[in-house]
């Protein structure tokens, strides 16, 4: 699985996907390409698992900020 695949099923940007690699939170390997480079293979479950967590803190999953004049979170 791709970040940015990782990050449709998470619900984030590809960008976060590979934030939460660097520390630790979702395991990938580096998979080096012959041009030069690399990419992430993320790996499913853990993936899954953090999907399945709820924030605590922040802005909800999914909910654009743009809908930010309607009511709290984008509701109604």
């Amino acid at each position: 699985m791709t970040p940015k695949e990782a990050a449709e099923v998470i619900g984030c940007t590809p960008h976060h996907v590979r934030v939460l690699i660097r520390k630790g939170t979702i395991r990938a390997t580096k998979q080096f390409l012959p041009s030069g480079g690399y990419v992430y293979i993320v790996n499913t479950t853990d993936v899954e698992s953090h999907a399945a967590k709820t924030g605590l803190r922040g802005w909800p999953r999914g909910v654009a900020r743009k809908q930010q004049n309607k009511t709290k979170y984008g509701e109604g």
